[in-house]
């Protein structure tokens, strides 16, 4: 725990905030493409898709995390709350489209 609250003293804000989002609207894309399948709304899928694949461009070519901050904090916890509320929140998208 000292190790990962030492590593977010050397991060900075806007840093810390631009991770914490970005995760978080991977997550979110990636459930709402799920959710669009299931549901059978090929715009929402094809949007979905769409928005997916030029965002994977965005995280794969970033750099890794390293740290024990951004593997097991940083990554994975914004990335399932976008991923729950992509889930929640994408039946309403469609009700709206429709």
């Amino acid at each position: 725990m000292k190790k990962m609250i030492n590593e977010l003293k050397g991060v900075t804000l806007l840093d810390l905030c631009e991770a914490l989002f970005s995760n978080f609207f991977y997550g979110f894309i990636g459930a709402s493409l799920i959710v669009f399948i299931s549901l059978r709304f090929d715009v929402g899928v094809f949007f979905a898709y769409l928005i997916y694949y030029f965002y994977l461009g965005k995280i794969v070519n970033r750099p890794k995390y390293v740290t024990s901050l951004g593997k097991f904090i940083i990554f994975p916890i914004p990335t399932c709350f976008g991923a729950f509320l992509g889930y929640k929140i994408s039946p309403l998208l469609i009700t709206f489209l429709q």
